[in-house]
């Protein structure tokens, strides 16, 4: 007798997030240079092109009626003597029809010119090439190179999943050079309309120049779940594309993982309790005499992060401050805030959290770029140039950290929480972020936080700014 399945009934627990409401969130993005280098490589190509108009009707009657005769083909075509000579000298001259006592017949390479299940005759030849292609040294596939900027150059490099192997690229090349010959041959021989074919290639290949491209990755997790993040590839190419490069995903992926950290290393209660003292209106249903609810607090800052408004001048945050999305978000608060005031900041202050990673992306620029242009069309007769200054307690700051901001600061490492991130614009603006893993001890950081243009929270953040910078 067959068992019957019946399905577990289950106790409900305490879930950060009801499985009926849990959803795709987003949680950071950076750009990491993918290792390439260019390969010469010596190959030769089958070319297919077309036969004249009158050519190939002639084969295709021979093709069809072997042994024709002719004057038979003349009336057939409708041709003159005269024609009918010029016709035959371009199919007979290059051996791909014989004459025999008045008879026409395919030769081997007139037969030769016919594909199979194709009537078309196709002039087929085979060409000799040496050319240079970059590959990337992960999964040594097509890669295109362009000029970086000078923040794209130091971002952070894309680590190697088994090092060894970039040393024996070079033996690699050949085969998957085979695999990707149609997007390679429409890379070098663009504009060029007849069809083409790998004929065979030099097992040996000259490394070239080396180079570095970016790659986008967005992090995302479950809301049920958020501190388990994975990847999004899709920024960078397609989902067919990306499956042709799986040692490039699995070094994302571990890039992604090498930067899961615990609470405790983080000082999270600490940097939770500072969004209470800095928006205590808006945290009040949040907050308890322990601190902040985080678990209630992210239920509903996931279920309803939307847009200020006059009467929404604070907001929550989830996700990392520089996705699309968020930045969006950022430039609607700081357009509310800069209605408060009548003359432009000075500065551009930013305190950095003490995790892997943060603004590990030429995100981080164009959300500071986009303040001060935004700041500047607004009060157009201030002549004060914003400057962007970051405040950083872990060593020294990354290379791009450094060409990101205009002025870097070292502070104490107790001044500021550690998972605590500031982006503030005096009497305009204020976002404060928490960078901590969220429903779990350890795991990805999860930024969680609020944006507010609410002149009350800005003062507070703007106090709470200067009492640790001026120490």
């Amino acid at each position: 007798m067959a068992k019957l399945n019946r399905p577990l009934l289950r106790l409900r627990g305490h879930e950060l997030v009801p499985l009926e409401e849990d959803r795709r969130v987003e949680l950071d993005i950076f750009d990491v240079l993918l290792p390439c280098r260019f390969f010469e490589v010596n190959y030769k190509v089958a070319s297919l092109g077309q036969v004249s108009p009158t050519l190939e009707f002639l084969l295709r009657l021979v093709k069809a009626a072997p042994g024709i005769d002719e004057e038979d083909a003349a009336i057939f075509f409708g041709y003159s003597p005269t024609d009918i000579e010029y016709v035959l000298e371009e199919a007979i001259a290059p051996g791909y029809l014989e004459r025999r006592a008045g008879k026409l017949w395919l030769t081997i390479s007139g037969e030769s010119l016919f594909q199979e299940d194709d009537e078309q005759p196709s002039i087929y030849t085979v060409e000799a090439r040496r050319r240079s292609f970059g590959f990337d040294l992960m999964s040594i596939a097509p890669q295109i190179r362009s000029t970086l900027d000078e923040l794209e150059r130091v971002l952070p490099e894309l680590p190697s999943e088994d090092p060894a192997e970039t040393g024996r690229v070079a033996e690699r090349v050949p085969a998957r050079f085979k695999q990707f010959f149609r997007e390679l041959a429409d890379q070098a021989d663009r504009g060029k309309t007849e069809r083409r074919d790998i004929y065979s290639i030099d097992p040996l290949v000259t490394p070239g120049t080396r180079f570095q491209m970016p790659l986008r990755v967005v992090t995302f997790a479950q809301a049920s779940n958020p501190s388990a993040a994975e990847i999004d590839l899709s920024a960078w190419r397609m989902d067919h594309e990306i499956a042709d490069r799986p040692e490039i995903e699995r070094a994302v992926a571990l890039f992604v993982k090498d930067q899961q950290t615990s609470t405790a290393q983080l000082d999270a209660a600490s940097a939770y309790q500072t969004l209470i003292d800095l928006a205590p209106e808006f945290l009040k249903e949040f907050a308890t005499r322990n601190g902040l609810s985080v678990v209630r607090y992210w239920r509903e800052a996931v279920s309803r992060a939307g847009e200020p408004r006059s009467d929404r001048k604070t907001i929550p945050i989830v996700g990392s401050l520089l996705l699309p999305g968020n930045i969006e978000r950022v430039q609607a608060v700081l357009a509310y805030g800069l209605r408060n005031v009548t003359e432009a900041p000075e500065n551009i202050y930013a305190v950095a959290p003490q995790t892997q990673g943060w603004g590990a992306t030429t995100q981080q620029r164009d959300l500071l770029t986009l303040i001060q242009e935004t700041t500047a069309r607004t009060l157009p007769g201030e002549k004060s140039e914003m400057k962007s200054l970051c405040l950083y307690a872990w060593g020294r700051p990354a290379k791009y950290t450094e060409k990101t901001f205009d002025e870097i600061q070292e502070v104490r490492v107790g001044d500021f929480p550690k998972s605590l991130e500031l982006l503030l614009v005096p009497d305009v603006m204020v976002a404060a972020i928490v960078h901590a893993p969220l429903g779990a001890s350890t795991g990805n950081p999860v930024p969680l936080g609020l944006a507010s243009f609410d002149p009350l929270v800005v003062d507070r953040a703007y106090g709470y700014f200067l009492q640790r910078y001026d120490r």
